[in-house]
């Protein structure tokens, strides 16, 4: 049993503490709508690392907001069309190296993997925000409009490309992969229920989810930082308490899970004091669409070659 979170059988029936705004369904229709009028604005330039079995490339486009997003893509030399994996990097680092990515090739497999604005990588956040941004990206644009939320912006950025990687001829659409670990995870999930031709979506230890819970558990440190430091300065006696939760239901992946219609695999572990499986149980169990979740009792938020494993039977499609 868990000595840090819920017994067993109360995570697999707990559908999540946080608050869903009564328009999130409305709201990030909406938002939807404003991407298919987007003009898409992107650049692609090929490096040369004079491997045969595969072409490399930087993509450089306009977010939501015009900041210039960067990714890597690699792409087998193949005289068909093949798979691809939107890849997403964990909270304040950047996409994997080119070694690293260079994995999908050998199953035949392309890959794009995104940096999120303003953190580890190239992709460039142009600010703007109304309100603190000390600390944690989670409450950026907390006391301004919705739409200037951190979250919403990376959450397009990541729509936008894969709308983007829709129109490259060498990929087959039918066979479309999001994939991530912590924030990963979240953006994976939150790309994949925004976009219907996901075919599948996998991820390990989600991050932004049931902010609620984490608050309530007092693990509002490290990742989740910022939501301690928004009450400690700006509402001590939880005065706006609802309406600071409801707000950040627009961006808790737990709301988002009812949008999937897409493959999903989930590994947990139990011992994860970052993204606190509790958290992860609320994901999983409100997803309505074909699941399975991984659980390892004595892994925390950490690598994890059993789920890498597992997560490349998954990846493949007959």
């Amino acid at each position: 049993m868990p000595v840090i979170d819920m017994p067993i059988k109360e995570l697999e029936s707990y559908f999540g503490s946080s608050i869903k705004p009564k328009d999130f369904e409305e709201y990030w229709s909406k938002q939807i709508e404003e991407v298919k009028n987007y003009k898409f604005e992107y650049e692609i330039i090929e490096k040369d690392f004079n491997n045969k079995q595969a072409k490399y490339y930087e993509i450089y486009f306009k977010g939501i907001d015009g900041a210039k997003i960067y990714a890597k893509y690699i792409c087998p030399i193949s005289n068909k069309k093949v798979p691809v994996v939107l890849h997403f990097h964990d909270y304040k680092e950047s996409s994997k190296g080119w070694h690293h990515l260079t994995r999908y090739s050998g199953i035949g497999y392309s890959v794009v993997a995104m940096d999120c604005r303003g953190q580890g990588g190239k992709s460039e956040d142009i600010g703007g925000y109304k309100g603190p941004t000390v600390s944690g990206h989670i409450i950026d644009g907390l006391d301004d409009e919705i739409d200037n939320m951190y979250y919403r912006k990376v959450y397009l950025d990541g729509y936008i490309l894969s709308k983007i990687i829709e129109s490259f001829e060498e990929i087959d659409i039918n066979k479309f992969i999001t994939f991530g670990k912590g924030q990963g995870a979240a953006l994976a999930l939150v790309v994949a229920a925004l976009n219907k031709n996901i075919k599948k979506c996998s991820m390990q230890y989600p991050f932004l989810s049931d902010f609620k819970r984490v608050w309530d558990m007092d693990l509002d440190i490290d990742a989740y930082e910022g939501i301690r430091y928004y009450f400690r300065w700006f509402d001590p006696m939880h005065l706006k308490e609802n309406e600071i939760f409801e707000k950040l239901g627009y961006i808790d992946i737990v709301n988002f899970t009812g949008m999937l219609n897409c493959q999903l695999l989930m590994g947990t572990g139990l011992l994860d004091t970052i993204c606190p499986p509790s958290t992860q149980y609320a994901v999983f169990n409100n997803a309505n669409c074909e699941k399975k979740h991984i659980v390892f009792h004595k892994y925390g938020h950490e690598i994890n070659n059993f789920f890498e494993n597992e997560n490349l039977k998954f990846m493949l499609f007959k």
